[in-house]
């Protein structure tokens, strides 16, 4: 079978994902990345006018900057299972960044055998177990259709300052770094997981899914490496869950 295929949209931070196995005929949504840079202040979606082109190694890339504040490069490498997505981002500021994040955005809301506004097949890891979304508490903030949630061992949501700004995460809740949306047959999936996460961002509204890595904390000239993958699969989700947890043990977030 052939390669998912991302095709990065022009000028944009926006991409399609299609020719996938699992979902025949499906093209898919995404923002990579929606928002980049320090946790505390990053760059939006529309700020930053990216050039897509050709890596050493083939690979699709997608390059950006904001001059004297960073510039990154993200590198897609797919099978017909997955989408690899690295992000190397340099802070080019005079200003340490104590945190730093990408905000990336998957969405299915342009396919019906996946996209699910009223949250009832998000599934997400808690403590080891495979656990459905919407069994969680929910705190409703000035946006009630979104939910972010920190990760366990990581900073809670109020020291993640991008987190905080939304002002919708319940006290006591930390999952990993991994949210999935199974389709109704039960037998098919879409999910992001990253490495190292930082966070979970849920929006009923357009049915997409987050799963934000962190850059760390760096320093002005410091770059650091994070990572998404993608997984479009037919799998159920016990089977998945499996395999997402040997392949993200093993897999690296700098090339």
């Amino acid at each position: 079978m052939p390669s998912i295929r991302v095709t990065g949209m022009p000028g944009s931070m926006g991409l399609t994902l299609d020719q996938v196995a699992a979902f025949p005929g499906a093209s898919f949504g995404a923002s990579i990345p929606e928002a980049i840079g320090n946790s505390a202040a990053p760059y939006w979606f529309g700020s930053i006018k990216p050039t897509w082109g050709v890596g050493a190694a083939g690979e699709l890339t997608s390059s950006g900057e904001q001059p004297g504040e960073l510039d990154y490069t993200a590198h897609f490498a797919s099978t017909e299972e997955t989408v690899d997505i690295r992000i190397r981002v340099t802070n080019r500021s005079r200003t340490p960044w104590a945190q730093s994040l990408a905000f990336n955005c998957f969405s299915p809301i342009g396919v019906p055998d996946v996209r699910d506004h009223e949250c009832l097949r998000h599934w997400v890891g808690v403590r080891g177990k495979p656990t459905l979304l919407r069994s969680l508490p929910r705190r409703f903030g000035p946006r009630p259709a979104i939910q972010l949630y920190p990760i366990e061992g990581g900073p809670g949501w109020r020291d993640i300052p991008f987190v905080r700004n939304f002002a919708c995460s319940p006290d006591d809740v930390a999952l990993e770094p991994w949210m999935a949306v199974v389709a109704p047959d039960g037998q098919r999936l879409v999910a992001a997981a990253s490495k190292p996460g930082l966070f979970l961002f849920q929006n009923r509204e357009y049915s997409c899914i987050h799963c934000g890595p962190s850059f760390g904390a760096l320093q002005p000239g410091e770059t650091g490496w994070g990572l998404t993958r993608l997984y479009l699969v037919k799998q159920p989700l016990a089977d998945w869950y499996a395999r997402m947890k040997r392949e993200m043990a093993d897999i690296q977030a700098a090339p």
